[in-house]
């Protein structure tokens, strides 16, 4: 059976110039904490330390459990380990997080290993990286960090944060709010699916009466200057209707980071087995519309596979699943794993019995430019 092909159209995280409010904080929540993570790992591996070519830690995150009332704040993760291998290439394989208690640090980070480089021609088996975490207080964090965090997730970016970014400004806090008249984005396609750790800029400004944007500043930045030269530009062409002068707004924009595509494939037949019965087609199979890609890995533009088994009973019940195999993560065997569950077949009065099929997570190219 051929593969079934996931497409995803990535979206770069951009926040708008009209702020968008973000979700309420819970009551009886510890002070939210902003999470950095190492910037240049040491990967051991059996044979020795692995040489990393090219590749970036995680995006920054925030933290902030719910708490019982009364009850101390509780103690941040610590440890997020990997283990992994490398191919001839210098591809990453095999990936698995070993810390399932912080899934919400293991599967982040896993997706960042997942599209590093090393050196090609030196594979190495047993390898392991710790990304330990780093936490320090929104409230106490620099600038260029919270810059970082809503370059990153745009409009998700927790009210915290946003108030810290105002460092004191009228802008987002202040009723009535200024409405945009009209919003200019920059044109990122020169620095989109470049490289692993892609440009982002945070910008200052402030809104005279008229509308007029003013005092333009770039504030914070990583990577090529000239994308921020460009942040920087759009913003101060934006205009907003009459109204109060305001003070402290912000804006942030990145580039989404080149796509990784998935590792090479074997045949699914080398899984075939002399007592499997299944012809089953992608048409019969009847795969629900709405395909699960694995967000961190979507997120970070990285593709994968897995090939599946699996028998349907005579009334068109799934069962038996095996992940047979699955690259460069485990993660895409658990997706895999799940959309064969949600399958609906119309099997013969026979079923069917061990179907190998593999399933395929893909990042769509860019679209083609018609100016």
């Amino acid at each position: 059976m051929r593969g079934l092909l996931l497409a995803l159209a990535v979206v770069s995280p951009v926040t708008a110039l009209a702020s968008v409010p973000p979700p309420p904080v819970t009551e009886n929540a510890a002070e939210m904490q902003l999470v950095s993570f190492a910037a240049a790992p040491v990967v051991t591996c059996a044979q020795g330390t692995a040489r990393l070519v090219e590749g970036a830690p995680p995006s920054p995150r925030t933290w902030q459990p719910w708490r019982p009332p009364g009850a101390p704040a509780p103690v941040p993760p610590t440890l997020a380990a990997h283990t992994f291998s490398i191919n001839a290439e210098g591809r990453v394989l095999d990936l698995k997080s070993t810390t399932p208690s912080t899934q919400w640090l293991a599967q982040e980070q896993a997706a960042a290993i997942v599209s590093w480089r090393f050196a090609p021609g030196a594979p190495a088996s047993g390898c392991s990286v710790d990304l330990a975490p780093t936490y320090v207080p929104v409230t106490a964090a620099s600038p260029a960090r919270l810059f970082a965090l809503l370059a990153a997730e745009g409009r998700n970016t927790p009210l915290p944060v946003r108030k810290a970014l105002a460092a004191g400004g009228d802008c987002g806090e202040a009723t009535p709010r200024r409405r945009p008249q009209m919003v200019i984005y920059p044109d990122l396609r020169p620095f989109e699916n470049k490289t692993l750790d892609p440009a982002w800029a945070g910008v200052r400004y402030d809104i005279d009466a008229s509308g007029a944007v003013r005092n333009v500043r770039v504030a914070a930045q990583h990577g090529e200057p000239a994308f921020a030269d460009a942040a920087a530009s759009a913003v101060a062409e934006a205009r907003f209707f009459p109204g109060p002068a305001r003070t402290g707004c912000y804006a942030a924009f990145k580039a989404s980071p080149r796509a990784t595509e998935a590792p090479a494939r074997p045949d699914a037949k080398r899984f075939d087995r002399p007592d499997d019965a299944c012809k089953v087609t992608r048409e019969a199979l009847n795969i629900p519309a709405a395909k699960f890609y694995p967000p961190a890995y979507a997120k970070q533009r990285v593709s994968g596979w897995a090939i599946v088994r699996f028998d349907v009973a005579p009334w068109g019940q799934v069962g038996a699943i095996e992940v047979l195999e699955a690259q460069p993560s485990a993660a895409f065997g658990d997706a895999a794993r799940s959309l064969v569950q949600s399958a609906r077949p119309s099997p013969p009065a026979s079923g069917y019995r061990g179907c190998v099929i593999p399933i395929v997570y893909a990042i769509p190219s860019p679209p083609e430019d018609n100016d």
